[in-house]
Formats: C-alpha cells, sequence, structure tokens
C-alpha cells in the first residue's frame, strides 16, 4: 500500500450498494448488513475449512475456535436484537429468536465468562487455578466453568450450533 497514493483510490464501490440493499432485512443499515456479512463468513469459515481439522493435534485449537467465534456472533445478534429487533421483519425477528433460545445460545450466555475471557487473553482465575490440569483438553476449563459436562460433549454440541447457526444466517443474508 505504501506505493500507493491517495488519488489512485477512487470511491467507486457499486456492488455493495446492491449487495446490501437485497441482504438480510430492509431496516438495517447498509454498515450493519456488512458486519452480519463478515459474521456468516467468520462462522462459515469456521464450520467448513477448519472441519476437517477438528482431530489429533488440531482439536483443541479447533474447540477454541468454535467457542469463541459462536460467542461472538451471539453476543452481537443479542446487541442487534435489543438495537433493531422491533423494526425487523417478522421472519428476521423468528430467526433471531430461534437462534437466541437455542439451548446452546442460553446456555453460553449464561455461562461464566472466565471460559470465554481465559481462551481469548486472559490468565486462568486465580480461584480456579488449583483445579487444572495440564493433562486435560483445554487444561480442564471445560470441567471447572461447565459442571458435570466434558470436552468431547461441549465441543460436539457446540460445532452442532455453530453449524445450525452458520446455515440460518446464511438463509437470511438472501445468498
Amino acid at each position: 500500500m505504501d506505493t500507493r497514493k491517495a488519488t489512485d483510490l477512487a470511491d467507486r464501490e457499486v456492488r455493495a450498494e446492491k449487495t446490501y440493499r437485497q441482504a438480510f432485512d430492509p431496516a438495517l443499515p447498509e454498515e450493519l448488513k456488512a458486519a452480519l456479512t463478515g459474521l456468516t463468513c467468520a462462522l462459515s469459515v469456521v464450520d467448513v475449512l477448519l472441519a476437517d481439522d477438528a482431530e489429533g493435534p488440531s482439536a483443541v485449537t479447533v474447540s477454541k475456535l468454535r467457542y469463541i467465534t459462536l460467542h461472538h456472533v451471539l453476543s452481537s445478534l443479542r446487541k442487534l436484537d435489543k438495537e433493531y429487533g422491533p423494526r425487523l421483519r417478522l421472519s428476521a425477528r423468528a430467526l433471531l429468536d430461534e437462534i437466541l433460545t437455542a439451548p446452546t445460545s442460553v446456555r453460553m450466555d449464561q455461562a461464566h465468562r472466565g471460559f470465554r475471557n481465559t481462551l481469548v487473553h486472559y490468565r486462568p482465575e486465580q480461584r480456579i487455578q488449583e483445579q487444572l490440569s495440564l493433562n486435560q483438553p483445554l487444561y480442564g476449563l471445560v470441567d471447572v466453568y461447565f459442571p458435570g459436562e466434558g470436552f468431547p460433549s461441549l465441543n460436539a454440541e457446540v460445532a452442532a450450533h455453530l453449524t445450525d447457526v452458520a446455515h440460518r444466517m446464511q438463509a437470511w443474508s438472501g445468498w
């Protein structure tokens, strides 16, 4: 980019206007439709491109990516619903409701933020460090933050829900 001059760039994007006009819901601004497109792409990348690498040495990493991506998308959809929900078409409101009230969505919303925060960028909370083990997937964080749940079952649940949300978002986008 350092070889480009500002005069070389022109604001001539004509596809986005047509594409976003037809995408998602007419009540949403173009910028939000672009963000929803990005969220849909993120879900699809994790769901489709990483699916073949979800076993063996990469299983824990793919699991983290699934959880973090799905958590981020659900959090964004909750904010969208709060801000724009009443203005959306009935079909869009129903779709958001189906996604946000699904048992896995509710469970992830109610889960302790410490799990998500540890996966993303924080050290484990001091109060749980003694409960962790180097011999367990994710060091036993699943057992601590999701009592009675194991890594394999949570991983399968999140993977299935991520796929479902990705398909619903793609259908909503109209593409």
